[in-house]
């Protein structure tokens, strides 16, 4: 009987003993699993901080190209300008001339803007090409831009002044042919 009782005393202080250090390894593990999730926070914080700094520094260039192209069309477009300019004034010097020379040099004028005509890119609003050169859009686009409807935008513009995709979309949208 005496052995029983030792041998249950011994029984019970070994279970006492492994609750205890249960209860520490418990708490470890809680420990451990709250520093793996603050170390995943601060993990995913530093992604979604590094994600913005990415799609600013995008932002930034995109913004940046954006600029460099409205001033390289800005420029050409002054150029264009200026030389049409140009042309004018030489026309209008040519006229003031005498009629003898006026003769000759109208000639002369006429070759010479006829060729830089054919060589520079044509800026003339009543062709498309002209159109998108001048302004950087399509008239459909622009009077949308400018304040009128789609639909009066498509039926004001006429078909050779729209792109294949606007008069899909004027069929297809509004069932204008």
């Amino acid at each position: 009987m005496k052995k029983k009782l030792i041998f249950s005393a011994i029984v019970l202080a070994a279970l006492t003993l492994g609750a205890c250090s249960n209860t520490n390894s418990s708490q470890q593990n809680s420990e451990s699993t709250s520093n793996s999730v603050a170390a995943k926070k601060k993990t995913s914080a530093k992604l979604e901080s590094k994600k913005k700094a990415i799609s600013e520094s995008k932002a930034d260039s995109e913004s940046k190209k954006k600029i460099a192209e409205s001033s390289s069309r800005a420029a050409s477009i002054s150029v264009a300008k200026a030389s049409s300019t140009s042309v004018a004034q030489a026309n209008s010097a040519s006229q003031k001339a005498s009629s003898s020379s006026v003769a000759a040099s109208s000639s002369v004028d006429r070759e010479a803007s006829t060729s830089e005509n054919s060589s520079s890119i044509s800026m003339d609003e009543h062709t498309l090409t002209g159109f998108l050169n001048k302004y950087g859009v399509s008239p459909v686009l622009y009077k949308t831009q400018h304040g009128m409807s789609e639909k009066e935008a498509f039926e004001t513009t006429p078909d050779s002044m729209k792109s294949s995709g606007e008069l899909q979309t004027q069929f297809l949208k509004y069932g204008i042919k």
